[in-house]
């Protein structure tokens, strides 16, 4: 089998995890942790060339290393985490022989791959983007392996290599939806590493927004794409933060209060950035979000659950405590026209709003993508849990989530759009 790595940069990421891995490292060194993947479209499985392909590249994620133009490139954006996290990332290394295993089921030819990263939290936490991009492109390449947009062919791979590419189509398409996205004055970032159908597409998606003249795009979570096109790398944390805290401390009822005290601690108060509300219920985080950090966040994130609901409660919220100049950043399966209609709901309800667009910029093909992910369920002694403010996001042991549930007098909320089978 021909192989060239795909992931060649520890950049090649999105930036939250080079933040909470800081986070990570100061705060709870050494811990142990697990992380395991979800397929939501369990239909969409790998045949083996795609399974011994994703192995392959896997394994090669051991060669990884942290050049000295990375870190002269960090130390410019993230300065704040200080000089000694940055000759301590000078020694990180994956060991993927070690901390990573991949237990293949077969039916009928077809491959469905239990995937596990163990090891030290602060390291481990590398694994997940990589491995999801990963296993998105190894589907792509052995197994749909032919690309359209609107039925005009973008590529043909056979046995893993493209044997016709046109990825200007890619290129056009991102430029058409940045302009319609510009135009309707909605600032986004691109947040599409994780599910992308591959490398270079986008990098052709990149390409695209960048071409706009007056863009209103604000940056990309991708750390090697935002060096690489002169862009703000943006981002965070991720739900990982908080569902660790909880783990380690077993205190879940708390864990968003300590989590945001470490976080800030961390990177300081002018870097705290926006708020994840949603891993343990919105209701819960707002009632531990209290001074000074509502004033020192500039806004929140919304990834689950109804966002008009979202909005209208985060509006009032935010009114009560005095603040007219907070936004919302909504992240959950967006694409242009959801976009231009949260703006108008937020633009109503008098609230300001920016948009995270992921896979319907990377991922965006006549054929659907997977809906995979990679989370944490282990974490020191504990178990990792994310309720959410959307049931069918619930993830963790499940009889931890009843117990929290029941603690935090969670209530269950179903939602119309909310079949994560369907949702990217």
């Amino acid at each position: 089998m021909k192989f060239e790595p795909v992931i060649t940069s520890f950049l090649d990421t999105d930036l939250y995890k080079l933040t909470m891995q800081a986070a990570i490292h100061r705060n709870h060194p050494g811990v142990s942790c697990k992380f395991l993947l979800t397929n939501r479209t369990p239909d969409k499985k790998l045949n083996r060339e795609g399974y011994e392909w994703l192995c392959l590249q896997i394994a090669s994620l051991g060669e990884l290393k942290f050049t000295e133009e990375e870190i002269e490139y960090l130390k410019g954006k993230l300065g704040y985490l200080g000089s000694d996290h940055f000759q301590w990332l000078r020694t990180v290394k994956l060991r993927p022989d070690t901390e990573v295993t991949i237990v293949p089921e077969v039916t009928d030819g077809m491959y469905d791959l239990t995937i596990t990263a163990y090891g030290d939290w602060e390291t481990v936490t590398l694994y997940e983007i990589p491995i999801l991009s990963l296993l998105s492109e190894a589907y792509f390449r052995y197994v749909d392996t032919k690309w359209t947009i609107n039925g005009e062919l973008v590529a043909e791979y056979v046995n893993g290599i493209a044997k016709t590419e046109n990825l200007n189509i890619v290129y056009a398409q991102a430029a058409h939806k940045t302009k319609s996205l510009s135009e309707s004055n909605c600032k986004f970032s691109e947040f599409g590493t994780r599910r992308r159908r591959s490398f270079q597409v986008q990098d052709a998606v990149m390409r695209g927004i960048v071409s706009v003249p007056n863009s209103t795009c604000v940056g990309t979570s991708n750390v090697l794409f935002a060096m690489r096109y002169g862009l703000e790398p943006v981002g965070t944390i991720g739900h990982e933060w908080m569902m660790g805290i909880g783990a380690i401390t077993g205190d879940y009822t708390h864990a968003n209060k300590k989590a945001m005290e470490e976080y800030v601690n961390t990177v300081g108060h002018q870097h705290a950035g926006l708020a994840l509300t949603d891993t343990y219920g919105t209701p819960n985080y707002l009632k531990q979000f209290d001074e000074p950090y509502v004033g020192w966040y500039v806004g929140v994130r919304q990834d689950s659950g109804n966002p008009e609901e979202y909005a209208s409660t985060i509006a009032d919220w935010y009114r009560e405590k005095g603040y007219n100049d907070k936004v919302i950043c909504f992240s959950d399966s967006l694409n242009v026209e959801k976009c231009k209609h949260l703006k108008k709901v937020c633009n109503e309800i008098g609230i300001g709003c920016i948009f995270g667009i992921g896979t319907n910029l990377t991922n965006d093909f006549d054929t659907k993508p997977l809906n995979i992910v990679m989370k944490l369920v282990e974490c020191g002694e504990g178990h990792a849990i994310k309720i959410s403010d959307n049931i069918a996001k619930n993830m963790g042991d499940e009889r931890t989530v009843f117990r929290v549930k029941k603690e935090l007098g969670y209530i269950e909320k179903e939602w119309d759009e909310g079949d994560e089978s369907n949702r990217w």
